[in-house]
């Protein structure tokens, strides 16, 4: 247990940067620090409350039934995308990882502790989904005693099935593609392959249950339409909700089975996985040619360009909003008969002016998404150094980093305009407006993203997803340009 103990200080130091904010010198940047560890706090308490809203609406429209097994579809959901992100980095993403290797520690400790560190964090996001919907089911149901005991061991094992079964393919597609050329695009556009098969199905899944509103107040359709797509799923409702012990306990064993599958194959090859992955065997044939001259202004929009489709994470992350702003237009338009029973529920149709404002802001909220400027200095990395040295201004770099994020965003902006001006029949002024405000948006969040990045670029940091994620200028640069129409949306529905 010594070193299991060893192995926790080192990636809890990792993960909050304890070390860093007790040798941070200046009282600027233990500030940004704890800003940083302020913001995670704020985005778990409007999960939290986002949740408790969608619960009480369930309730009021006669769906109560159908609350906890809503709450274990969209636990698993968060669980499939947060494991998607995480996996590469945990295993071998952090430059720690071959230091780790080095130390005189038995690899089950390594792998026990990844382990752990996924089921604690999913569980975490499982938890601030559940709670809250469970809250609006037991104040509108008397329950037995019995129910709540099997409920919290339902949610303790809602991640483990999808977190084994994410992270297993997740490995495997990195071994196959780690030693073929552009590894990193490949992954990533399988990465956003599955986000929007994923997007896919939830547009439906919701669709239906939108249909099912709009005709019926009984859930029990939704809950067949969901155990009959999802078989954990399916355990789930006839095990917790049903009490079935039979149920109950082959949902225990096939939660597991995936976990523990997973678990013992890493114990087994973990090195060779963190070896292969950090350090692939590629193979290159070299030819001597003329090299061919480019203008300093395009080798640098060609380096930027370069830079963000062979990433590791940063072109996934930002392209995740864009994508699911063009699906769900496109939904919007295609099928806007699947959407009119959760406009007819959840908002006054009469009142266009709301119904206009919420779907701008969702809009607007999803390109905010999109926005890649806010790290455009800080992905350098321990590379800034070739940067400072490069012969032309800082300001060069900044434009090209904002035409690339405009490359984007512009043709999400348009397209997701016009298909949602013409699905909700907004007209021509209104349309135009839409229009207008996105493309201004796109221009707004670039130019904002660039200016505080520019101001408060970090190079210290060793993953892309810590630059993505944990820096002052995602906070101060992506963070607000999301939460600025979310914010929105939220005063338009409660006023």
């Amino acid at each position: 247990m010594r070193n299991f103990g060893l192995l926790l200080k080192l990636q809890m130091d990792g993960i909050f940067r304890f070390s860093e904010f007790r040798y941070a010198k200046g009282t600027e940047k233990k500030l940004g620090f704890l800003l940083r560890s302020f913001i995670p706090l704020a985005l778990a308490v409007l999960l939290y409350f986002g949740c408790y809203f969608l619960g009480q609406s369930l309730v009021q429209v006669g769906l109560t039934d159908a609350i906890p097994l809503i709450g274990y579809v969209l636990g698993s959901i968060l669980t499939l995308v947060f494991t998607i992100i995480k996996i590469n980095e945990l295993l071998a993403g952090d430059d720690n990882a071959q230091f780790l290797l080095s130390l005189p520690i038995g690899t089950f400790w390594h792998v026990f502790l990844i382990f752990l560190r996924l089921y604690v964090e999913s569980t975490v996001l499982v938890l601030l989904t559940n709670v809250p919907l469970i809250q609006g089911y037991g104040a509108a149901t008397d329950l037995p005693g019995g129910f709540w005991g099997r409920w919290m061991v339902g949610v303790f094992f809602t991640c483990l099935p999808i977190t084994g079964i994410a992270s297993l393919v997740g490995v495997f597609l990195a071994l196959i593609l780690c030693t073929i050329k552009n590894s990193n695009l490949f992954h990533s556009l399988i990465t956003l392959s599955v986000l929007f098969g994923m997007g896919v199905l939830v547009c439906n899944a919701v669709g239906k249950a939108g249909q099912v509103m709009a005709s019926t107040k009984d859930p029990s359709e939704i809950i067949h339409s969901i155990c009959v797509n999802y078989s954990f799923g399916r355990m789930y409702q006839r095990g917790v909700m049903e009490n079935s012990g039979a149920y109950f306990f082959l949902f225990l064993i096939a939660s597991s089975v995936w976990f523990l599958f997973f678990f013992l194959f890493m114990v087994a090859a973990y090195q060779e996985i963190v070896l292969a992955l950090r350090a692939p065997k590629v193979y290159k044939k070299f030819e001597f040619g003329l090299q061919k001259a480019k203008t300093r202004e395009k080798a640098l929009e060609q380096k930027s360009w370069s830079q963000w489709i062979h990433s590791r994470s940063y072109m996934v992350s930002t392209l995740i909003g864009p994508m699911y702003a063009i699906m769900l237009s496109v939904f919007c338009l295609v099928k806007p008969h699947m959407i009119s029973g959760v406009l007819i529920k959840y908002f006054d149709t009469t009142r266009s002016v709301e119904s206009f404002v919420v779907v701008c802001g969702i809009l607007l909220a999803l390109i905010g998404m999109g926005c890649s400027s806010y790290c455009g200095y800080s992905i350098e990395g321990k590379r800034h150094w070739i940067r400072e040295s490069a012969p032309m201004g800082e300001g060069n770099l900044g434009k090209y980093i904002v035409k690339r994020n405009l490359c984007i965003t512009l043709p999400v902006a348009v397209i997701g305009s016009v298909c949602l001006a013409v699905a909700f029949s907004f007209g021509v002024l209104k349309g135009a407006l839409l229009l207008l405000v996105a493309v201004a948006y796109c221009f707004a969040t670039a130019v904002w993203g660039i200016r505080v990045d520019e101001k408060f670029a970090d190079y210290s940091m060793m993953t892309e997803n810590q630059i993505l994620r944990q820096s002052t200028s995602f906070f101060l640069g992506w963070m607000p340009a999301v939460a600025l129409p979310v914010a929105v949306i939220v005063v338009v529905i409660l006023l």
